[in-house]
């Protein structure tokens, strides 16, 4: 006889063997034998020498860039719920049966988050005990924290997108993400200096997360948006390795009226050809596609993290470093464009698509570019090198797109 318990775990373990056959196409038996297995190996050597005698790399790691790594890791988060199109059929009138795999979810989801955050701070321990100034008991406290902190922002995200949509959510979100940075900074300083007010933080984050668990247990209405996001979750590996082999992957659109940018269409170059047509078609694309440029202010709003946290002598390095990342990156809107049903209606030529890639991968991963050396020479004041390094980067950004063209 089926029961909700059996159903529940009969789809934990249909998404695990899932999963797996996703890791299997990407990782074969070749694949693991001649990489994985190497640089596990050579990873674990490393880990263990980290436990005898801290690195001595991590001079130039201050602990902001630690925390720049979990506010990532935080704001991650996502709380999944297990349910599917045909549920409508039978377990949407069956309510006991509904409130029961949401408690279900929930719990699979809170014990999951506890096992990566575990995961995480076991790899950052030596570093934290050993150069940083942790006590054992500030790492696990630190864990604790970090845990707890993951499922509310996975809770907190849920929320979001079922009270706002469009332009509202995203800055709910943006501001949350701000004041969540603040808050793990003032957290771990507590944790530090003052052990007895962060656990008092502590005890009322873990009352916060008792309370959004059972709102978002009792929440009503939510089911086909709750079915949307456990498919997204569900595809989330597959989307990427398609993405990552330039495969078109169709992306559910946000009804608008009209596009948020470029709404009368109107022509970005003044010279007409076919290299410039498909240019302003591909940017067209991706800045009218509200996933791609917040992926990109993400994308550069951790670079920006990381280049804040380091020392002044390296802020130049990281940003050369980080445009080419960048460079890199667009590459991957320009596949998801240019392998679209509607692009490939047009008879493109190669050399066409060649000089349109450079000239499009180029020009997106400028505006990031140039805001990384402005955030660089605002840091250092170093007026004089930026007259040299910014234009350098520009060159280099040029060179970047023109080799990640010729890879495409």
């Amino acid at each position: 006889m089926m029961t909700v318990t059996r159903l529940f775990f009969r789809r934990i373990i249909s998404d695990w063997k899932y999963q797996y056959e996703v890791w299997k196409t990407a990782v074969d038996w070749i694949v693991a034998l001649y990489i994985v297995i190497p640089f596990l190996a050579i990873f674990l050597n490393y880990y263990l020498s980290w436990w005898r005698k801290a690195p001595e790399w991590l001079v130039y790691i201050p602990l902001n860039a630690f925390l720049a790594i979990i506010l990532v890791f935080v704001w991650s988060g996502t709380i999944r719920i297990f349910v599917e199109d045909a549920d409508q059929l039978f377990l949407l009138q069956c309510k006991a049966w509904i409130s029961r795999i949401m408690t279900y979810s929930l719990s699979y989801s809170v014990i999951y988050n506890l096992v990566v955050t575990s995961l995480l701070l076991i790899i950052l321990a030596p570093f934290l005990l050993l150069y940083y100034g942790f006590s054992p008991i500030g790492v696990v406290g630190l864990t604790v924290f970090v845990f707890v902190l993951k499922n509310c922002m996975g809770l907190a995200k849920q929320l979001i997108e079922l009270r706002f949509k469009g332009w509202t959510q995203r800055l709910v979100r943006m501001v949350i993400f701000i004041i969540t940075g603040v808050y793990v900074r003032g957290n771990v300083v507590l944790l530090l200096s003052r052990p007895g007010l962060f656990y008092l933080s502590l005890f009322i984050l873990l009352s916060t997360l008792g309370m959004l668990l059972e709102k978002r247990r009792k929440l009503k209405g939510t089911f086909f948006e709750d079915v949307a996001r456990e498919q997204t979750a569900k595809l989330k590996l597959v989307n990427f390795m398609l993405q990552r082999a330039g495969t078109y992957v169709k992306k559910p659109k946000l009804l608008r009226k009209r596009p948020l940018l470029f709404r009368n269409s109107n022509l970005i170059f003044q010279k007409r050809n076919s290299v410039n047509g498909l240019v302003e078609m591909c940017l067209k694309a991706v800045l009218r596609n509200e996933g791609d440029v917040g992926f990109y202010l993400k994308l550069v709003g951790v670079y920006l993290v990381v280049i804040v946290a380091f020392p002044g002598d390296y802020k130049w390095l990281l940003w050369i470093v980080f445009s080419i990342m960048a460079t890199n990156v667009v590459g991957v809107s320009w596949l998801e464009v240019i392998k679209s049903p509607f692009v490939c209606l047009f008879p493109w030529s190669p050399e066409t698509k060649m000089v349109a890639a450079r000239k499009t991968i180029f020009l997106m991963a400028l505006p990031g570019q140039l805001l990384l050396g402005l955030v660089v020479v605002l840091q250092t004041r170093s007026w004089l090198e930026a007259l040299v390094m910014i234009p350098m980067g520009i060159i280099i950004g040029y060179y970047s797109a023109k080799r990640v063209s010729y890879k495409l």
